[in-house]
């Protein structure tokens, strides 16, 4: 019998990439003999993150979709017939049993060059409102995984189609407060502000978290965990110091079930993926959506858990220190309200996303018909 090989194509940021890897590690998990290869940009965030998880990675050149007639679009056609080409190439030597895309530039060439070769392709899309990738690749794929119903507007009436959540890490959700504050050697008595702008970090909350940060500390006793994002590591890690140990900054947090696990409070974007793991972490949130994302899709992320009451939201425009800083502080000071927005954002949780994808690859002949399924 042949063994089992997929392949998985989809990065560029957390959001796309983390979605990936929990699938893929379903799929090790039941499947021990399951041969896995992801296909990322080189020096992208997956060329770190990928081998961290325990996957080899094969690097290929592709860049977005520019929104505007220019030097860059005829660059791109160029780019973009080199990735195909790049992505025919690996599937021919690799092989695959099936290709699994989870959106960004690099899913478009590796499905298309997969259905060239006639290999099965399935599409998990993260967003309320998908990516012109998914719109498109859904034609050729095998079945499409979609978070939200409210997807399926999008496309075309077909039993591809699958309501499934989106996939998150079987590790999030699963760190105790004690354990994660170990790991980051901070106080389990005390508070603890997660600070998340997304995989590469965003700016305006950084600015904003630091103008806020003398007032919350004045106010509240606690503790702060704040990824920055690469570009702004150094100068924020600078700012801090004065700090000491009540404020860790880290570029990227690589160990996120911990950072969850050890926060009473989560500030971030409300992409997709950042949305799915703090629900399921049942956390609280003060969300401030990215107000350029493609069809307002983290401005209806962050409006669905603050109409369940599990989160805050504070428009971009509106964002800034003392905005944010007297936000933290009626917040952290009322155990009640915590409290009942983390049970509302539980509430909101699919723990069993990934589960539920994997097994629907079992049940239409995507993976071996032996592989053990989970929900009944």
């Amino acid at each position: 019998m042949d063994s089992l090989r997929v392949l998985f194509a989809g990065g560029g940021t957390g959001g796309h990439l983390f979605p990936a890897i929990a699938i893929a590690d379903e799929i090790r998990r039941r499947r021990p003999d399951a041969d896995i290869l992801f296909v990322g940009r080189r020096q992208g965030l997956e060329d770190k993150v990928v081998p961290l998880a325990g996957y080899s990675i094969w690097p290929i050149r592709v860049q977005g979709l520019p929104r505007r007639l220019s030097l860059g679009a005829i660059l791109f056609m160029g780019i973009s017939l080199l990735a195909l080409l790049q992505s025919v190439g690996v599937i021919a030597r690799y092989k695959p049993s099936l290709v699994v895309g989870t959106g960004g530039y690099v899913s478009g060439p590796i499905a298309l060059a997969a259905w060239l070769f006639g290999i099965p392709v399935v599409i998990q899309e993260q967003n309320s409102f998908p990516g012109l990738t998914t719109r498109l690749l859904a034609k050729i794929a095998r079945q499409v995984y979609l978070a939200y119903p409210q997807s399926l507007r999008y496309f075309s009436k077909s039993d591809k189609l699958i309501v499934s959540g989106n996939p998150t890490r079987n590790a999030i959700g699963t760190v105790t407060k004690r354990k994660a504050a170990k790991r980051f050697s901070l106080d389990p008595s005390l508070k603890t502000v997660l600070i998340i702008g997304g995989s590469q970090g965003a700016h305006k909350i950084n600015q904003a978290f630091l103008e806020a940060l003398d007032r919350i500390l004045e106010a509240e006793n606690l503790q702060v965990i704040w990824q920055t994002g690469r570009e702004e590591y150094q100068s924020i890690r600078s700012a801090v110091a004065g700090y000491g140990p009540a404020v860790i900054v880290f570029d990227f947090i690589d160990d996120m079930a911990s950072a969850f696990g050890a926060a009473d409070i989560v500030v971030a974007r409300s992409g997709a993926t950042t949305i799915a793991e703090i629900t399921r972490c049942g956390l609280p949130s003060i969300l401030i959506p990215y107000p350029y994302a493609t069809g307002r899709h983290q401005e209806l992320n962050a409006q669905t858990l603050h109409d369940s009451g599990a989160a805050i939201v504070i428009p971009d425009h509106r964002l800034n220190g003392p905005e944010l800083a007297q936000t933290l502080i009626r917040l952290l000071s009322d155990e009640v309200a915590l409290s009942r927005m983390a049970n509302r954002s539980r509430s909101l949780g699919h723990p069993e996303a990934t589960d539920k994808i994997v097994d629907c690859m079992v049940r239409h002949g995507l993976l071996p018909e032996d592989t053990p399924v989970r929900c009944v």
